[in-house]
């Protein structure tokens, strides 16, 4: 399998109201720090409401959203990075340590205890811009130093704090999500599931919404163009395949799904991204 290395950090500023226009996920790791604003960040099927100082570090094929709604102005700090960018920290605590420790979390740094966070993020924000043969290490150690700084402040108790405020869903509503993750391939309707929970489809459809962040198709949809994305850049199986092997009756469907995603074609992803297994 060909493993194409990653590291993209974008620092962005969104209008109230702003909002992603689907749930999405990928093949890489991804940090998100909060500046500035409030956000709703649907991930792994809770909604978490993050404040000023929140960093979380979402695991890579992990369905996300934000969407931005109570300030006129919010600021937002995203670092997408495969895991060869946490090679020595993998070496040093182990890939089981450094995950459970790290991923899946809402961390909380009070504002005094920000400054030392914002300036390694200055330092990678100019490295990233600049071009020599020394650029890509430098990311890397600087990186690193600041994962090993937000892991420093997760062993204080007193200066880090995590963030429990979330709503999760009830049980019927996992057991739907987790069928949804499961039988993803099969001809899935809302009745289907909606009768499967023994609920009326009208409010199943109500409260998955509420819950997950968005309507029960739009879930099903993200789940299949995920692991669409897998099969483009980790296989060499043919457009037709993997429409039929992520659910979808035809490649046409399929395509025009994937670039309401994604923005561009699935062909015209597996060539942007450049992880093609040959056949």
């Amino acid at each position: 399998m060909a493993v194409t290395s990653r590291f993209e950090i974008s620092k962005k500023t969104h209008q109230a109201s702003y909002h992603m226009h689907s749930a999405h996920a990928h093949s890489y790791y991804e940090m998100f720090y909060l500046i500035s604003g409030g956000c709703d960040l649907f991930i792994k099927n809770n909604v978490y409401h993050l404040t000023p100082g929140n960093i979380t570090f979402i695991p890579a094929d992990t369905l996300h959203r934000t969407s931005y709604s109570d300030a006129a102005l919010h600021e937002c700090v995203s670092i997408e990075f495969t895991q060869s960018y946490l090679s020595e920290l993998v070496a040093e605590f182990g890939t089981v340590w450094l995950q459970s420790h790290l991923f899946s979390k809402i961390f909380y740094l009070p504002e005094d205890c920000r400054s030392d966070i914002n300036a390694m993020l200055s330092l990678i924000l100019a490295e990233h811009q600049s071009s020599d043969i020394f650029s890509n290490c430098m990311l890397k150690m600087y990186f690193q130093t600041l994962v090993v700084r937000i892991l420093r402040y997760i062993n204080d108790a007193s200066i880090l704090i995590v963030n429990n405020n979330t709503r999760a869903t009830d049980e019927a509503l996992q057991i739907a999500v987790d069928y949804i993750n499961e039988h993803f391939k099969n001809n899935i309707t809302l009745d289907d599931m909606a009768e499967l929970l023994h609920l009326n489809p009208s409010y199943f459809s109500k409260k998955f919404k509420s819950a997950n962040g968005l309507g029960f198709k739009e879930y099903l949809n993200n789940v299949r163009i995920n692991h669409s994305e897998k099969l483009l850049l980790e296989t060499g199986m043919s457009i037709t395949e993997i429409a039929f092997e992520c659910g979808y009756d035809n490649s046409n469907y399929y395509g025009d799904a994937f670039k309401k995603v994604n923005g561009v074609s699935p062909s015209t992803f597996r060539k942007l991204k450049g992880n093609i297994v040959d056949r």
